[in-house]
């Protein structure tokens, strides 16, 4: 029976996280139903950068055995969290291979050198760490920051480099960042997101979300699952084109579902909305469970996710196509090898509002497209991403090194 150690800085129930939370829970529990003693090493950080003192210590959820170690310290604003007790337990367990996510993380670090002295495999899921920009965005002072990152490369990079056998990435734009950071081209394997298809195939959120958010039959629904971040993903650009999309179809509403991580951003988007008077046209969700956003995606008419360049995937991209709906996205970044243009939603130019409401409009208007390019989506996502498919691509990986 194979052991697998995972390390990650955040695991489930933090899912404001994102993928890493999504991706090495539902990768664990198959591994482990697969008869893998899988076992996760991770902090006791909760969604929004709240640190839980009453998360379990160890639990089994799954079949995988989660240990939770308490965060000390945290430096910057960076997910470097110091977890002391947690080298004593890679001496303490037994395994085969080590499989970290996220690079510049004290839980990788700490991996990267037992794979070393252990003399066992080691794999990075970089999770989009491995860019430049990222390094503008972990600290308080971005000078002090940047500094800071620089020297950590100095003096971690090049080790790093030497110990890790595989690197893994979810998409041909993100794999581009990897080839830039020096790491050697056949270490590196493309292995996209999956998504749960059961997950989104179950009534009950619907009906939840509906009932929770008092949900009317006749209202056409638009949708954006993410983040509120300043120069993340532009939602004024949303607000700005349902002033004149609820002047074409009246019963329209937007709906805005993600964790807040930018308390003035969040203040200057309801603004905006009051400006135009948008109030009963546009709701946010700011505190969603994961049965919100499976509801949500389940009662929209159509997903909006303007990816940009900065992203190593687009989960939504695909969550969108588990629940047979539409999805609109910006045409750069690793959106292209997600959408089929014109089949299972619409790409667009970047910053063009023109394009993004005709694009809407199209869809919205058009119940026999909507309904086309959500069953082709799902086809697509069948197809090409299930957590089943990239499991076995990681499995794959496994078996190379072992």
């Amino acid at each position: 029976m194979l052991k697998i150690l995972r390390t990650v800085p955040f695991f489930a129930p933090a899912y404001g996280y994102g993928g890493p939370v999504v991706h090495t829970f539902n990768v664990s529990k198959i591994q482990a139903s697969m008869g893998y003693d899988v076992r996760v090493f991770t902090t006791n950080i909760l969604t929004n950068n709240i640190i839980s003192m009453d998360l379990p210590r160890f639990e089994v959820m799954e079949g995988v055995k989660v240990h939770r170690f308490p965060i000390k310290f945290r430096l910057g604003k960076s997910h470097y969290f110091i977890t002391p007790q947690l080298p004593i337990s890679f001496i303490k367990y037994d395994y085969d291979i080590i499989h970290s996510h996220s690079f510049r993380t004290f839980q990788t670090d700490i991996a990267a050198i037992f794979a070393k002295i252990k003399k066992k495999p080691f794999i990075l899921t970089a999770h989009g760490t491995l860019r430049k920009m990222y390094l503008l965005n972990l600290f308080k002072t971005k000078n002090i920051g940047s500094k800071r990152m620089k020297l950590y490369d100095f003096i971690f990079k090049k080790l790093f480099l030497e110990i890790v056998d595989r690197v893994i990435v979810h998409s041909n734009h993100e794999k581009l960042w990897t080839l830039e950071f020096n790491v050697p081209e056949e270490k590196i394997r493309v292995i996209p997101h999956g998504v749960n298809i059961k997950e989104f195939s179950n009534s009950f959120h619907l009906k939840n979300f509906k009932n929770k958010y008092s949900l009317k039959n006749d209202d056409k629904m638009i949708l954006y699952v993410g983040r509120l971040l300043r120069n993340y993903r532009n939602l004024e650009h949303l607000i700005l084109v349902m002033n004149d999309i609820v002047k074409e179809i009246k019963n329209v509403k937007l709906w805005i579902v993600g964790h807040s991580y930018d308390k003035k951003y969040e203040i200057e988007l309801k603004q905006l909305v009051k400006k135009y008077n948008l109030i009963d046209n546009i709701k946010f969700v700011l505190s969603p469970t994961r049965y919100d956003i499976i509801g949500a995606y389940q009662a929209a008419n159509l997903i909006v996710f303007p990816i940009t360049n900065s992203d190593g995937f687009g989960i939504p991209l695909i969550e969108a196509g588990a629940s047979k709906k539409p999805v609109i996205s910006i045409n750069q970044g690793p959106a292209p090898e997600l959408i089929k243009n014109g089949k299972t939603g619409f790409l667009i130019r970047k910053n063009n509002l023109l394009e993004l409401k005709d694009a809407i409009l199209k869809i919205l208007i058009d119940k026999e497209l909507e309904w086309k390019m959500g069953n082709a989506g799902f086809q697509n996502v069948l197809n090409n991403f299930t957590w089943e498919i990239a499991t076995n691509k990681i499995n794959e990986i496994y078996d190379e090194l072992i």
